[in-house]
């Protein structure tokens, strides 16, 4: 019975922003929440949310701690906890360890006379350290901090932020309900835009139900997902035929309706990409040569840019050509299973699709040597990441690969150097396979247009969206990344999918972008990395258009993308951007939940007031 639904980041932000500007006029750009059980931290830039995190499952520096070590000094949680702490001349350090160890700590301290205002200004430490390691994280922190939640009531954890971190430290008035008064807020914004309703604010019906809830007739039923192996506990709320369900970690399997009525306004420009890309090779009623030997080539890293060209070099040569599947659950085990280091997420999963290729049975399996990509910046490198350099030598000493190392096909290319340089490197690879010279440059020209007539469509398609969002006034995000992040939905959870289906959002691969001849040397005049330049290259276009945003799809252990990142704000004039950065793990709650806080600060999920501001304008 909601009028609005929005997630508790936003609500926090909503309701900080709505008490600063009653109290002091200065809008937070930071705020610690620390709640009973769990605890957030959110950054804000130019009223945007521009990052947040929470806790895992520690209780250590969340509310129950403090109540729960209270209770067992026999000192009450209200007034005297703060009141002793404040008067304490020497804390006790008792850092940020697990809960039990520090209970544990606290008697031998008062046996061997420890004061219980040292013991409890230690654990009001213990808080504020415990939030500042586990869950900030070297996080940026600004200097407008709003302390929120229930623990903002004890005053003795607000000094302790203030001494750790040699800032002011504001802890609001009603601190512990600003998320709710956040949310009411916002269901009040939304009856009041009436979203084209012509009826009075009065005459608007809420959906609220009421306070009396134990005259609605509702069912509820339990049952465990066996949709993966979180297994989690759901409650499904029946009312009539409505059903609604709690407690999923993942959104995929029971919350797969719109958030927004919005709809984008552009075509699916990852659809388009992912037909334009694999759909010959996907098709069902595809047949191979049984004449001809078969490569494989994985569906990994580099080939959601280079398939144009290598699918059609290798067939033009003479092969079948297929590929590994889509990435999967069975595939990422089998990449975790195969690597012999610890590499990146995205390198882990190459593994699988070798290992996927191998099963196959293929003839060989093609994961080429690439040092570099083409630059129209020649004073400047354009290098791939040593990981995506060396994938196909890790590979080869992969236990998996024992013993059939002759089937991984490896050539070393510098598109960098050039047609010509690519040929002889060509031509030298194709002579271990007893292959004519004349014919692999014939092949390496036609892959060349193949490439070349890919990324025309990609271009074409770009600027029809840009002119519809330029022409409509309607926002859109840009997703920038390297192409094996943003595009294999196995590594991205979907999310920039999700953003289009549940949230309505007109979504930009940055490769749709006319990037082409942008100069980037007032950012960094030294951006070596290939992916990097044209990064920075579609923020510059980002900059340009003040209807467009940024959301930065990288992973977890991306040594080039930590460098990187810091450019971003700078090449789209000063705009924040959200950083997504994935590893592995299948749950996309938390995901979501900054993509919504994003979204919300930019525009995108309460776009009536956009509409409102345009009309007042």
């Amino acid at each position: 019975g909601a009028d609005t639904i929005n997630d508790e980041i936003t609500a926090h932000k909503t309701g900080a922003t709505h008490v600063a500007d009653k109290l002091t006029g200065n809008r937070p750009d930071t705020i610690f929440e620390i709640g009973g059980q769990d605890s957030k931290f959110i950054s804000i830039k130019d009223d945007i949310v521009v990052d947040f995190t929470m806790n895992e499952a520690c209780a250590a520096g969340t509310g129950s701690f403090l109540e729960e070590q209270a209770e067992k000094l026999g000192i009450q949680i209200k007034g005297e906890f703060a009141q002793l702490a404040l008067s304490s001349k020497n804390p006790i350090r008792l850092g940020e360890r697990c809960t039990v160890f520090m209970e544990k700590d606290l008697n031998p301290y008062l046996q061997r006379g420890a004061k219980v205002e040292d013991l409890v200004a230690g654990l009001a430490y213990s808080i504020a350290t415990n939030y500042l390691n586990r869950v900030v994280r070297g996080r940026y922190i600004g200097n407008c901090i709003f302390f929120q939640g229930g623990t903002a009531y004890n005053d003795s954890v607000a000094a302790a932020f203030a001494t750790i971190l040699d800032k002011e430290i504001i802890v609001p008035p009603h601190n512990g309900v600003i998320g709710a008064i956040g949310a009411a807020l916002l269901a009040k914004e939304k009856m009041e835009a009436g979203l084209g309703n012509e009826q009075s604010y009065e005459e608007r019906i809420s959906t609220f139900r009421g306070y009396d809830l134990e005259k609605v007739d509702y069912r509820i039923r339990s049952f465990v997902c066996p949709g993966c192996s979180n297994h989690c506990d759901i409650q499904e709320v029946r009312i009539g035929d409505e059903r609604t369900y709690w407690g999923d970690k993942c959104s995929e399997r029971y919350r797969k309706q719109a958030k927004t009525d919005k709809k984008p306004i552009i075509p699916d420009l990852f659809a388009f990409r992912e037909e334009l890309l694999f759909g010959k090779y996907d098709a069902k009623d595809r047949k191979l040569d049984p004449n001809k030997k078969t490569i494989g080539i994985p569906r990994a890293m580099y080939t959601y840019d280079r398939l144009p060209f290598w699918g059609t070099f290798l067939s033009e040569l003479g092969f079948n050509v297929v590929l590994s599947e889509p990435t999967n659950k069975k595939i990422t085990n089998y990449g975790i299973d195969s690597v012999v280091a610890e590499p990146c997420f995205p390198i882990k999963l190459a593994h699988g699709h070798v290992r996927d290729l191998l099963e196959k049975g293929v003839d060989y399996i093609f994961v080429p040597n690439v040092i570099n990509a083409e630059t129209e910046f020649m004073n400047v490198n354009s290098h791939l990441c040593p990981w995506g350099q060396t994938l196909t030598f890790v590979v080869k000493h992969s236990p998996m690969m024992e013993g059939i190392e002759h089937k991984l096909l490896q050539p070393t290319i510098h598109f960098r150097d050039g047609r010509d340089t690519v040929v002889k490197e060509l031509q030298d690879f194709g002579k271990t396979l007893g292959l004519d010279r004349s014919k692999v440059e014939k092949a390496v020209d036609l892959a060349y247009k193949a490439q070349s007539k890919f990324q025309k469509a990609l271009l074409e398609e770009g600027q029809k969206a840009l002119k519809i969002l330029s022409d409509e006034d309607e926002l859109g995000i840009v997703i920038v990344g390297r192409a094996y992040n943003i595009y294999d939905m196995g590594v991205n959870l979907a999310i920039p999918r999700k953003l289009r289906d549940y949230y309505g959002v007109n979504v930009i691969p940055m490769d749709f972008l006319p990037i082409e001849g942008i100069e980037i040397v007032d950012v960094n005049s030294n951006m070596y990395w290939n992916y990097g330049r044209k990064i920075l290259q579609s923020s510059k276009i980002v900059g340009k258009y003040p209807n467009l945003h940024i959301i930065y799809i990288t992973n977890f252990k991306c040594g080039p993308d930590s460098y990187i990142k810091q450019f971003v704000t700078k090449a789209s004039n000063g705009k924040p951007f959200l950083s997504l950065q994935f590893d592995g793990h299948s749950n996309d709650a938390g995901f979501l939940t900054r993509c919504e806080a994003y979204l919300d600060s930019k525009g995108f999920l309460r776009w009536w007031k956009r509409q409102q501001q345009q009309i007042a304008v």
